[in-house]
């Protein structure tokens, strides 16, 4: 039979908090987990009671718990408790012996404390998209916008491949950093690499890693971009500029989860999560032949669509108003506020280049803005060129507007009139209009 010295050291060496009390719930063994989990010293709890373990206020449902434990009523109780700004989950289970016959009461601590936060920080996330204030630094209240910000939130903890489609400058490499900050990989690395930036051959050394003198210029092994983000988060942004060749060797990683250097024969397993993004339109990209079909589909498990600015306009101003504030601290100059004339400037122009375009406008306008409010002068020309055509535009199709109704309204007058054979009181009638309105029309349009 196995010493129990054994037993002891192998329940003191677990990483689970573990307290045992006697059938008389007098405490017989703390292991060094339970007290570093719950910041007690076991000496001083040592042939003590459990519940003198607990907080008053939960005394006395605990001591109902002990109770149908012994009885047999339940096989375990699980109950999460607060301590000193701490959460614990504490398991309860009945020890019996060979006969049947209960011995004590185990009860397993785990520090639950950052699934708890983690839990809450999801809840305001909730709210806060409710109330329509936006995600992770991104901002907007339009429908397309709330649909991303729930598809974030229902997708940061899952493991599925994710491709985030749309126009340069959109914040694709936002929502990236919203899943993995959101995600149970938060505290592993996310890896960040643009597809387009590195020519092939480059771009496969970087992602794939390889051995010493694998290629010329090789010195020395080097790990690539799935290697360092194991663990977390890998980003591919632009992946639609990716050669077919490295296609090829990215679907096989996705697949087989593993990846094997330049000039290397051993396969390294990796535990990554990959989130996908482009600006091109992949379907149309397959029928050219520019991206396989079976990577699209591995990479398109859930899709995120990000809309340009020019469609969620609600959001121009809360962003414009974030990146002043940024930019004002990082210049070290009072935190300036915008004219009427710069709001409305910013409000007509479509940003081609999207969030990105509209963040350097107001680096632009900030450095350039010397004393006051930023005014339309601040902005480059072509959004104040653009508010000043958009304005014309409008100031003319009002103008077009007004001359129209006043043409139609001559008409309908002039054909009352002849109605009633040039009687002008009989005319007004007709119209359900004074003699004296009708009199006033009739000299206006003499006198113009």
């Amino acid at each position: 039979m196995m010493d129990i010295s054994v037993f002891q050291t192998i329940l003191a060496s677990m990483g689970e908090g573990l307290v045992f009390a006697d059938q008389d719930d007098t405490i017989r063994f703390i292991n060094a987990a339970a007290e570093k989990i719950r910041g007690i010293r076991a000496y001083k709890f040592l042939g003590r009671q459990l519940l003198d373990m607990h907080t008053p206020r939960a005394r006395a449902p605990l001591s109902q718990l002990l109770i149908k434990l012994k009885k047999g009523e339940l096989n375990h109780s699980t109950r999460t408790i607060r301590v000193k700004k701490k959460f614990f989950e504490n398991t309860y289970y009945p020890i019996r012996n060979s006969s049947g016959v209960y011995t004590g009461t185990l009860m397993v601590s785990r520090d639950v404390t950052e699934k708890s936060q983690l839990k809450d920080e999801n809840e305001k996330l909730r709210r806060q998209l409710l109330a329509g204030e936006g995600l992770a630094g991104m901002m907007g209240k339009s429908a397309a916008m709330k649909t991303v910000f729930k598809t974030i939130l229902a997708t940061a903890k899952l493991d599925s491949t994710m491709l985030i489609t749309g126009e340069s400058g959109t914040g694709k490499e936002l929502v990236a950093r919203a899943l993995h900050e959101l995600s149970t990989r938060k505290s592993g690395p996310m890896i960040n690499i643009n597809c387009a930036a590195l020519p092939e051959n480059l771009l496969e050394a970087e992602l794939f890693g390889y051995e010493k003198g694998s290629f010329t210029g090789a010195g020395q092994a080097r790990s690539g971009k799935f290697e360092q983000a194991d663990g977390g988060t890998l980003f591919l942004d632009e992946i639609g500029e990716m050669s077919l060749s490295a296609q090829t060797k990215l679907l096989r990683v996705l697949q087989e989860k593993k990846v094997q250097r330049i000039g290397g024969e051993k396969e390294i397993r990796i535990n990554v999560r990959i989130v996908a993004a482009t600006n091109r339109d992949l379907r149309e990209e397959m029928e050219k032949g520019h991206f396989r079909e079976d990577l699209f589909f591995r990479l398109n498990v859930i899709p995120v669509q990000l809309p340009p600015l020019r469609e969620r306009r609600e959001g121009i101003l809360p962003l414009a108003n974030l990146f002043l504030a940024k930019f004002s601290t990082a210049m070290h100059k009072p935190l300036k506020k915008m004219r009427k004339e710069t709001i409305q400037a910013l409000l007509r122009y479509p940003f081609p280049g999207n969030i990105r375009e509209l963040e350097n406008v107001l680096e632009r306008a900030v450095a350039l803005c010397q004393d006051g409010d930023l005014a339309p002068e601040d902005l480059p020309d072509e959004i104040t060129r653009t508010a000043a055509t958009l304005s014309q535009g409008a100031a003319l199709m009002d103008e077009g507007l007004t001359v129209t109704m006043q043409h139609l309204e001559q008409q309908i007058v002039s054909d009352a009139i002849r109605r009633a054979n040039g009687r002008k009181n009989e005319a007004a009638k007709l119209l359900k209009i004074s003699r004296k309105t009708l009199w006033e029309k009739l000299k206006k349009w003499q006198e113009t």
